[in-house]
Parts: C-alpha cells; structure tokens; sequence
C-alpha cells in the first residue's frame, strides 16, 4: 500500500498548493457560498479519510465537494454518501468503508450545487487541471492494485460536457493500458436513488442473479 500512501500523499500536497496560491479562486468560491449563505472553509478540497487506506478494494468517484465535504474536508458524508456507505456494507462489499474504499472526485473544487462549477469561468484551466489531476489520480490508484473503480454521475461526461476533461484523460489512459476498461464501471448517481434503481432493475430482469454480478451487468457503456 506504500504507492497508495504516496499518491494520497501527493493529492494532499497538491490541494494545498492551489488553496496556497491562489486567492482570487478562494474569492470567487467564497462569493458562491455567500449567495448560499455560508462560510467556505476550503475552495480545493482533500478528502481526509483516504489516510484511512489500508487495503484497497474500491476507487469511487463523485461529482465534486459539495457543502459538507468542504467543510469536513471528507467526499460523500452527505445524504448520498450514507447511502454508498450502506450500499457496500449491505452488500458485504467490504468490511471497513474507510480502509477499503477511496473515494474521489472528477474534480476537487468546491460548490453546493455541482453545476455552479459553471459560473467559475474565470479559472476555466484551473478547473480543467482539476479533472485531470483527478483522472490520472483514480487510474494511478486503479495501477497500483488490484481495485475496482466506479465512476458515479453520467449526465455530464462527454465532448462538451462538464468533466469532458475527465473523461477524455480517462479514455488516454486506457488507450495506453486496455486492461484496465475490465475493472472500470459508470453508474448512476447514489443520490436519489438512482444507482439501486438502475441495479434493482437488472437484478429484477435478472431472477437468480448476484448483486455482485448484477454489478457488472448494469454498468453504463462510457468508455
């Protein structure tokens, strides 16, 4: 696990830097929160509980921080992430959610809602970095183990799309390693209940079938 340490290690070091060096970012994140009204506390945010990482079984990927990742400095504590807890504990995916899964985002910058990332049009290549950054960061993980990744939250992936940039350091990626589309899956959103609608689905055309199988079979065709 030592390369997973150093590549937390190196997300860390890295947030710090952009939350360091630039200001009027932090400004203009700020000004969003207040039309919310609420403080912001980080405007590029670490995810804390990756320093948990002990044994790693699942890479799961979200949106971007939202009020209380930003606050906490931890992704999916909200609503959707008790229930991706849940999800996987249910599930006997793993043991301990903290140890076993890492979870990430397309994209570390922070806003309440997802689609305000749109209204920081000033730091376009900030953003775009970002999604990068976080790409290569999941693919770097997916490497170093024997992982599964799950990216969660389709609607805006795809040319011209918000985290176009993400998905097209993804398909880079994999162009390189073909092997690693075998452990790499999309579904939707744990919000709303989205993802167990779309596994409840298969799973119901499915009579017999294991969730762990049903998995694989409700993934959405990305890549």
């Amino acid at each position: 696990m030592n390369k997973i340490q150093d590549l937390v290690k190196k997300f860390e070091e890295y947030i710090s830097k952009i939350n360091s060096e630039n200001p009027e970012f932090f400004k203009a994140v700020a000004k969003l929160c207040e039309s919310y009204g609420y403080p912001l506390s980080n405007a590029a945010v670490f995810n804390k509980n990756l320093l948990k990482i002990t044994n790693l079984k699942y890479i799961l990927v979200a949106d971007n921080p939202g009020m209380t990742e930003q606050h906490e400095e931890c992704y999916l504590v909200g609503k959707a992430g008790k229930t991706a807890r849940n999800f996987f504990k249910n599930n006997s995916l793993v043991s301990d959610f903290d140890e076993e899964v890492a979870v990430l985002n397309k994209t570390f910058i922070h806003t309440k809602s997802t689609l305000d990332l749109k209204k920081l049009k000033d730091f376009k290549s900030l953003f775009e970095d970002s999604e990068r950054f976080m790409a290569n960061l999941a693919v770097d993980m997916l490497e170093a183990t024997e992982a599964e990744l799950w990216i969660t939250g389709c609607s805006e992936l795809g040319e011209k799309k918000l985290f176009s940039e993400y998905l097209k350091t993804l398909r880079s990626r994999c162009a390189q390693n073909p092997a690693l589309k075998e452990r790499i899956f999309f579904y939707p959103h744990f919000s709303f209940g989205n993802f167990s609608k779309n596994l409840n689905a298969v799973l119901s055309e499915n009579p017999g079938m294991s969730v762990k199988e049903a998995l694989k079979t409700a993934g959405l065709n990305i890549l």
